[in-house]
């Protein structure tokens, strides 16, 4: 018997058909997760070719919750500068941190490690950690590949390894194996100590809140992966990620130029610089919608 005849012989002894079931909305009754789905476009269309575009937005639609309070602008730069360099807010590749109310672009090392990869010439990029109890052997003026040698405990646990003593990073190119960054603890320190204003500004104010105050070992790691892109093949793309990266520990929630994307205002605000603390949840227009109020035009590129 067919569908249709099932349903006029149910209908015909009385039966009610199955109701079916509405799709649920994730977004309903959720105006940032509203927000986000409404602003889909925006991402999607910045995000590389091999980036799946379904899991990414998955990835942010998991972030809002912890995103909630913030300025949605910011939210919106920041995700942007994620999805134009093809990294998932996920914690591992990037992540996207409130501070203050502003939702701050962060790369994390497998980000940079991520963006190496995608050299033709670059072969393959390791990172790894050295404990205490295991054996390894550093003899810079060895030829390559002799100069290093590392081999962790597996029949110990982390904890039974020892404390970390150093972060190493190389990469093999065209078949042979660069330079190795190796960075202790203190050199990390040293490197935080120099170049790091938000650590600064946190030890100054008392809030202790900074990347490196909050997390040193991903800080470290990532102190020495970004020394790696001194010695692999460079593109712009990994530029623009150093220079986003340096504008996020300055404090800015994202680069002040992304190139081929709009990344400076919020539909119906301000820029997050400017905008008001409090968070409220604009209704966003899609690309191509016409103009905005200020009179610029949508799809412009900040100059």
């Amino acid at each position: 018997m067919s569908l249709k005849d099932r349903v006029a012989d149910a209908t015909s002894t009385g039966e009610r058909p199955p109701e079916q079931q509405p799709a649920t909305d994730l977004a309903v009754g959720d105006p940032a997760r509203q927000w986000l789905q409404r602003r889909e476009t925006y991402f999607v269309d910045a995000l590389p070719r091999h980036v799946d575009r379904s899991h990414f937005m998955a990835v942010a639609h998991a972030l809002m919750p912890k995103l909630k309070d913030c300025n949605p602008a910011s939210i919106h730069t920041a995700l942007l500068a994620c999805a134009r360099f093809g990294l998932e807010p996920d914690g591992r590749q990037a992540a996207i941190i409130p501070y203050k109310k502003v939702a701050t672009f962060q790369v994390m090392y497998e980000g940079y490690i991520d963006l190496m990869y995608r050299h033709p010439r670059v072969d393959s990029v390791h990172f790894g950690w050295v404990r205490e109890k295991d054996q390894w052997d550093y003899t810079p003026t060895e030829p390559s590949p002799r100069d290093f040698f590392h081999k962790p405990r597996v029949d110990l646990t982390d904890e039974e390894r020892g404390r970390v003593i150093l972060a190493y990073a190389f990469a093999w190119i065209d078949g042979r194996r660069s330079q190795v960054i190796i960075l202790n603890r203190q050199h990390a320190e040293a490197i935080r100590d120099k170049y790091s204003n938000a650590y600064k500004k946190a030890e100054r104010e008392g809030t202790k809140d900074s990347p490196w105050h909050t997390d040193f070992d991903a800080m470290w790691a990532k102190s020495a992966v970004r020394r790696l892109v001194k010695v692999v093949p460079t593109s712009t793309e990994l530029a623009d990620l150093i220079q986003a990266d340096d504008d996020a520990d300055d404090g800015h929630p994202a680069p002040a130029v992304i190139r081929g994307t709009v990344v400076a205002r919020d539909d119906d605000g301000p820029s997050a610089e400017h905008q008001p603390s409090g968070t409220t949840w604009p209704t966003a227009t899609q690309p191509g919608e016409g103009r905005r109020t200020d009179g610029a035009a949508e799809g412009g590129e900040t100059p």
